[in-house]
């Protein structure tokens, strides 16, 4: 289960029935109870005219799916960034860059690497 995303639409079903009928969820209830969110997501789909049953099946998808092994933006490891820009950063805030070569480097080494037609 997709905990966040299950719980953003869970806010979103709120804010829904709350202004459809005048009562809104437990949200957490709905997360850990089946048959209370079976009731609810049944709700969902009787309001037609409304985003109830695109919400209803966003939820069950959500649910179905397996959880993220680190989410985005809650201690993600994210790439070490490389190039100038990065190094200026870097000095900005105080960091030791990460030493890539720049591109200039990168073909000149690799001009210097070929093998030379004699």
């Amino acid at each position: 289960m997709h905990t966040r995303h299950c719980l953003k639409i869970a806010d979103r079903i709120h804010a829904l029935l709350q202004h459809e009928i005048g009562q809104g969820i437990d949200r957490q209830r709905l997360l850990a109870d089946a048959l209370y969110a079976r009731d609810v997501l049944l709700v969902c789909e009787a309001l037609v005219a409304t985003a109830g049953p695109l919400l209803a099946r966003s939820f069950r998808r959500a649910a179905a799916a397996p959880e993220e092994a680190t989410p985005q933006g809650q201690g993600a490891p994210t790439p070490p960034a490389t190039g100038p820009r990065a190094s200026r950063w870097a000095a900005w805030l105080g960091l030791e860059p990460a030493r890539a070569p720049t591109l200039h480097q990168a073909f000149s080494s690799r001009s210097n690497s070929a093998p030379s037609a004699t």
